[in-house]
């Protein structure tokens, strides 16, 4: 009668951990469902969840995946002489993670610039840049950037598309196209 007690009792257990590791499995995939039916909060809603956490200057956002496919988007602040990466949950604008760097950049020319009024008066909004962009390319953007090169700024922006991706670049005083680059994942190999 032990045996039989204890045989049922390991089998129990046994069933009991497979069932515990079948239920994380399932719950993961759920997520991954749930992740994919969902809309993307988009760029702007990331931008201001992140400006709640740290009120400063969005230097970029990137749409981005973990090693354990969390989508969010990474929003980089500069505020007081110190970098944050924020980290927002690209379904519902959580804040994941927080890091603080102090930004010990030896190129004071961005600072110097920035703090130019009149070279950032006549600039363009993100808004507007992003607008030009959708004219060229129809896609959904998923990082912008306002980058300065040589007293000149630029909105850098990755785009993806139903045919792969593009990285368009606009001067944030002319509002032209600067760079148009199209990366169509239909040209593997076409040459066959």
């Amino acid at each position: 009668m032990k045996k039989i007690v204890t045989v049922t009792l390991a089998a129990a257990i046994v069933l009991g951990g497979s069932i515990a590791i079948n239920h994380g499995y399932a719950q993961e995939d759920n997520q991954k469902k749930a992740e994919q039916t969902k809309e993307l909060i988009g760029i702007e809603k990331a931008k201001a969840a992140a400006l709640k956490k740290v009120d400063g200057h969005v230097e970029s956002v990137e749409l981005d995946r973990d090693y354990n496919g969390k989508t969010y988007y990474e929003v980089d602040i500069d505020k007081d002489n110190k970098e944050f990466d924020i980290d927002v949950d690209a379904y519902t604008a959580e804040i994941i993670k927080v890091d603080e760097n102090r930004n010990d950049d030896d190129d004071d020319d961005d600072r110097e610039v920035q703090a130019s009024s009149s070279a950032t008066e006549s600039m363009i909004s993100e808004e507007e840049a992003i607008a030009i962009a959708k004219k060229n390319v129809t896609g959904e953007v998923v990082k912008i950037e306002l980058d300065e090169d040589d007293g000149r700024y630029e909105y850098e922006m990755e785009l993806k598309t139903d045919k792969g991706e593009a990285e368009i670049t606009i001067d944030a005083h002319s509002k032209k196209v600067v760079e148009l680059e199209l990366d169509n994942d239909d040209d593997d190999d076409d040459d066959d």
